[in-house]
């Protein structure tokens, strides 16, 4: 029986032992990396553009109001027509003004007479007539020259004259119609033409009075007006080069420059009125058209410039994540310019650098990474990617 139970024990023994040996250390799990899209920065040109809207208006516009009161005798032109300068495109008809003339013109002929007769007497006995009445003939006489010169003047406007070349826009009355002399009740602004109500009473018009005859616009060259905002505007400059697009032309891109600008701001807007000048020599874009205004305030050669999406901040407090020895690193920057894809990058960054395409805050400064190179449409995925920044 005592060697059954030593035998036992050493069974026992040798289980226990057996047990022991087989207590291995619990495996330990190795923490899974992250994959980071990363770019190399390029290097070449950038440019700093700005996409505005944009207000077509012709070169040259005008309202052509009457300056004398009576009726349209004749109106030679419609709309759409083309006038050259001087061409007479309207004659308002002034009965009593004719009249008027005619009257000081008799005034004139009589002060004439009474001057020459007095001057004559008293050159030959100045005992007859004294000098002072000769002064006094020829100041009337003067008087009535000025009075028939007034009335000239205003019988020259009765004809509606172009001041010139262009297009007829408008037309407000027909002959017969009665014209008020007057105006100030149509504004051609930047954004449109504004017409009294008196002058949008169809083909009569003038009821009411005040209006224009006619609107006048030059549109072999045109103006663009845009407004640039506050933070844009120190880069405007004449000749500052801008693309201009039309809906009505998807396939057209014209070019312009930045012909003048108003050197100050919109109070309200906070935005400077800039003006690009366009030639349109076949008159295929039309005023108040709208305009798809690309401006280039700046340009940098050989800049070196990464995804806008790989930096945070700007300025010089902008950071972003770099690969370096397949760990990242965050690495302040200072940026320049910003083309809207890319930012230009003037500090803390070579040109070998790895750069991390999109900055997340779930990645931190020392975390192992796997890097996936992009290149164009060409990607390549490495875990060992080094970079010496």
């Amino acid at each position: 029986m005592r060697s059954i139970g030593w035998a036992v024990r050493v069974i026992l023994s040798i289980a226990v032992f057996l047990a022991g040996g087989c207590n291995t250390p619990a495996t330990l799990t190795t923490p899974q990396r992250a994959t980071v899209d990363v770019v190399h920065p390029r290097r070449g040109e950038i440019a700093k553009i700005i996409d505005l809207p944009g207000d077509v208006v012709g070169f040259y516009e005008a309202a052509l109001h009457s300056k004398v009161t009576g009726y349209l005798k004749t109106i030679s032109v419609d709309k759409g027509d083309s006038v050259k300068a001087g061409q007479v495109l309207a004659e308002i008809e002034v009965p009593e003004l004719q009249s008027n003339l005619v009257r000081s013109q008799a005034s004139l002929e009589i002060e004439r007479i009474t001057y020459d007769r007095l001057k004559k007497v008293q050159q030959s006995d100045s005992r007859l007539i004294s000098q002072q009445d000769v002064d006094m003939a020829y100041a009337k006489y003067r008087e009535a020259q000025a009075a028939v010169a007034t009335l000239q003047t205003m019988f020259g406007y009765t004809k509606i004259i172009a001041p010139f070349d262009g297009v007829i826009t408008g037309r407000f009355a027909d002959p017969g119609a009665l014209i008020r002399a007057g105006g100030g009740d149509l504004g051609v602004d930047e954004t449109s033409g504004l017409i009294s109500p008196g002058a949008t009473e169809g083909a009569g018009g003038h009821r009411e009075g005040g209006g224009p005859i006619l609107t006048l616009a030059d549109i072999d060259k045109l103006r663009i007006y845009t407004y640039v905002p506050e933070a844009s505007y120190p880069f405007i400059h004449f000749g500052t080069p801008a693309t201009l697009r039309f809906d009505e032309f998807p396939n057209r891109v014209f070019k312009g420059t930045v012909a003048r600008y108003a050197s100050s701001l919109d109070l309200a807007t906070r935005t400077m009125l800039t003006e690009i000048d366009i030639d349109n020599p076949k008159r295929i874009i039309y005023p108040r058209s709208y305009a798809h205004v690309t401006i280039e305030l700046v340009r940098h050669p050989n800049a070196l410039s990464v995804p806008a999406s790989a930096i945070h901040g700007s300025g010089d407090s902008a950071r972003m994540l770099i690969v370096n020895d397949g760990r990242l690193v965050e690495v302040p920057v200072n940026t320049g310019i910003s083309s809207g894809a890319y930012v230009e990058v003037t500090s803390g960054l070579s040109a070998q650098s790895l750069v991390v395409a999109t900055y997340s805050n779930t990645l931190t400064s020392g975390q192992q990474v796997v890097c996936r190179i992009q290149n164009g449409d060409m990607q390549a995925t490495s875990s060992s990617v080094q970079s010496s920044d």
